[in-house]
């Protein structure tokens, strides 16, 4: 008995050891599960209005040739008779500006408009959110036309984009981020 005993605490102190270097947390793990290289999206949410759901597979399509992870719950939609979803996108810190002003138009196209935007310390660096309602009112900044267009402009770097939108959403006072 003693000796099964050793035997099965001397495996499962194996197995910790050996999948403690490639983790769920670790680089290696978020490689497999984001190719930055082809990316700067890890994960993109979208809750669309019911009348796009006849969009689904070329909204599907689009996001994966893009090489965006598509889960079953990446696109979902409103119930057909609960109104409009909101009005906001989510843009994290780490993607890049070329990716973000994809986001933008894929929400001008599929949910109408951009009319607030969600606090980037919120979110996660490689994040995107298209009518989110994991945030309340004050984690939403409104946003004109004209301020959207300006985020929109091509010739804004990846850098310059960010600043922008921590200037539009006034995150230039907030602490920095500890994670």
């Amino acid at each position: 008995m003693k000796k099964v005993l050793i035997c099965f605490l001397a495996w499962g102190f194996l197995i910790s050891v050996g999948s403690g270097s490639a983790g769920a947390g670790s680089p290696q793990e978020a490689r497999k599960t984001c190719d930055l290289s082809k990316t700067s999206i890890c994960t993109i949410e979208m809750w669309l209005a019911f009348k796009q759901k006849p969009h689904k597979k070329e909204i599907w399509n689009f996001l994966k040739s893009k090489s965006i992870k598509v889960l079953p719950h990446t696109v979902q939609f409103w119930r057909p008779k609960g109104g409009h979803p909101p009005t906001n996108i989510a843009i994290g810190h780490g993607l890049s500006a070329e990716d973000a002003r994809m986001v933008i138009e894929l929400a001008e196209k599929y949910n109408d408009r951009v009319e607030m935007l969600v606090l980037q310390s919120l979110n996660p660096a490689n994040y995107a959110a298209i009518a989110t309602s994991a945030w309340d009112e004050k984690s939403q900044i409104p946003i004109t036309q004209e301020e959207l267009e300006k985020l929109k402009d091509p010739s804004l770097s990846t850098q310059e984009f960010h600043t922008l939108y921590r200037q539009l959403t006034d995150e230039e006072n907030l602490p920095e981020r500890f994670y």
